[in-house]
């Protein structure tokens, strides 16, 4: 009970890594759904399919990206923790900037993947463009994608807009629509004292596996740019943490500049949470400070501890150089583990047969030594003569 981190449950274990999920996951899912029912229950079940299900699936594929970019560097991973912030790989990675940079980089790798794969089908194949605007969150809901073809934007079903009389400007916000019975129309626009005048028309609508990929990209694109912010423990955080080491050599100077760009990312984001009244963005603004914070009181400690002939120029996993653990060798490819296989059952099948051999070489020497070499038959003279050839060729 003492380490929160632990208050989770196995889900299931695939490449040797155990997938677990937060308590704490379940219980404001569970919140969040229900706050759906309560105010828009007509919608509640997709939003449940989008926040859940859509959204759980692309950050175990994110973490997945770690691990394998962890064990692609010589290092292994264990488990990943799915909890209400996203997702934490457990990886153990070779005291290396090079090592550390790779493996930070594996997660957002993924999502660049996952995006050009639905962009791949929504451009040929939906007419339409990926939605690129990571900051409107309607498009993760009733995206609203531009047909490259004819020029004209779609929706996620045939719906009513409104353009200004005599414009192609739609009014995409407004308060309150005024309907004049065979007459015109206007709208409330909110900070206008008058209503505008407005024109009601019918738009396009595309398929639902459209809409459906376009969320997809959408939830991927966000989090590919999120996870870039450089605040510990987001992955842009540790990419700048490697990067800083890398060209200096120094460590603790990587880490102390993430350190501190986490703390003005986190005051950032107490500020918009506000601004916005985000309580998810809150607790992230609370989580990358309170990882801040740790990160540097154990950068602190290990410099008072190199007093005493320890050393933490690798980086502060351990309190011995002794005990850091040797980075595990490379597991090789696919095609490299058939051919080694292929060569060592060509070796075995070459030694066997050269078993073989050697024991009918003995029985027809016998032959000769009781009965003479003309008791040899033509095929058993052609024998003696191969292998005498191989024994020749071996000799030299």
């Amino acid at each position: 009970m003492r380490d929160p981190l632990s208050w989770s449950i196995p889900l299931f274990r695939v490449f040797g890594i155990q997938v677990r999920l937060h308590i704490l996951y379940i219980v404001i899912t569970l919140g969040l759904i229900l706050r759906k029912v309560v105010k828009a229950p007509d919608n509640w079940f997709e939003y449940t399919m989008i926040c859940v299900v859509m959204l759980f699936v692309v950050v175990l594929l994110h973490e997945f990206g770690h691990c394998f970019a962890a064990r692609r560097e010589g290092g292994d991973a264990t488990e990943i923790l799915m909890w209400p912030l996203g997702g934490l790989a457990m990886c153990e990675v070779p005291p290396s900037p090079r090592a550390h940079f790779n493996t930070a980089a594996g997660g957002p790798f993924v999502n660049v993947l996952i995006c050009l794969a639905c962009a791949a089908v929504l451009i040929p194949f939906g007419k339409v463009l990926p939605p690129l605007n990571p900051l409107n969150s309607e498009q993760l809901f009733q995206p609203r994608l531009y047909c490259w073809t004819d020029g004209t934007t779609q929706y996620a079903a045939d719906a009513v807009t409104f353009y200004k009389e005599g414009s192609t400007e739609a009014v995409d916000s407004f308060n309150q629509v005024i309907h004049f019975k065979d007459g015109p129309t206007f709208v409330m626009v909110e900070g206008k004292k008058e209503p505008i005048r407005v024109v009601p028309a019918v738009v396009k609508h595309y398929d639902t596996w459209v809409l459906w990929t376009a969320r997809l990209f959408w939830v991927s694109w966000f989090l590919f740019l999120f996870n870039l912010i450089p605040a510990f423990p987001l992955d842009g955080g540790r990419l700048l943490q490697s990067w800083i080491w890398g060209r200096t050599g120094d460590f603790r100077r990587g880490t102390t500049i993430s350190i501190y760009t986490g703390f003005a990312v986190a005051l950032i984001f107490i500020m918009a949470s506000f601004w916005i009244v985000d309580p998810l963005l809150l607790g992230m603004a609370i989580f990358i400070w309170v990882f801040c914070r740790q990160q540097y009181i154990a950068m602190e400690m290990a410099e008072n501890e190199s007093v005493f002939g320890y050393d933490f120029s690798q980086g502060y996993t351990s309190l011995e150089k002794d005990e850091t653990k040797q980075p595990k060798p490379k597991k090789a490819g696919f095609i490299k583990r058939w051919l080694q296989a292929r060569r060592e059952r060509k070796e075995q099948f070459e030694a066997e047969e050269r078993a073989a051999d050697d024991a009918r070489m003995d029985e027809l020497l016998e032959k000769i030594h009781l009965q003479g070499k003309e008791a040899l038959s033509e095929e058993e003279r052609r024998f003696m003569d191969r292998v005498s050839a191989r024994y020749r060729n071996r000799s030299q």
